[in-house]
């Protein structure tokens, strides 16, 4: 009976037995210290690092597609510069006088006139415009210009 006296009074005891301090601050400190490391403003934090991490790749990103368009264009610039610049020496070839005597001679098969192929004629009334008044130095000249201008043409 001592054995059930004593287990008794084990039992009488346990209710005001207390457990050893550092056991229930352990679970205690387990499962505060979760809500320690997990704040709000430290998930806040993470949430606004990592969306400035997918901006950032985002707009690295865009910069290459940006970059390809511009090396693109680039190219297609090029292309048609160096078109511009032969479709100008091209015109500027047409329009040269040699081309054009060239190609009058060798396709549309046109010779160049002698001089002894020129005819000249000359009007019996030719059309005469009388200006009223005295005649200045500057009309003077001006027949001599005609005149000399006419006599280079029949010796041409």
């Amino acid at each position: 009976m001592a054995n059930k006296k004593s287990v008794m009074e084990q039992d009488e005891q346990l209710p005001n037995m207390q457990l050893p301090k550092g056991s229930v601050s352990r679970i205690h400190k387990k499962k505060t210290g979760l809500r320690r490391v997990v704040t709000f403003p430290r998930a806040l934090f993470v949430v606004a690092v990592s969306c400035l991490c997918m901006a950032l790749l985002y707009n690295n990103m865009y910069l290459t597609s940006l970059t390809k368009q511009i090396g693109e264009k680039e190219a297609e610039l090029e292309d048609i510069q160096s078109e511009y610049v032969s479709l100008k020496a091209r015109q500027e070839q047409t329009l040269s006088i040699s081309y054009v005597e060239q190609y009058a001679q060798e396709t549309l098969g046109m010779v160049k006139m002698d001089p002894s192929q020129v005819e000249y004629i000359e009007m019996t009334n030719p059309e005469v415009t009388e200006v009223s008044g005295s005649a200045t130095l500057g009309d003077a000249v001006a027949n001599l210009m005609r005149s000399f201008t006419a006599v280079l043409e029949y010796l041409r």
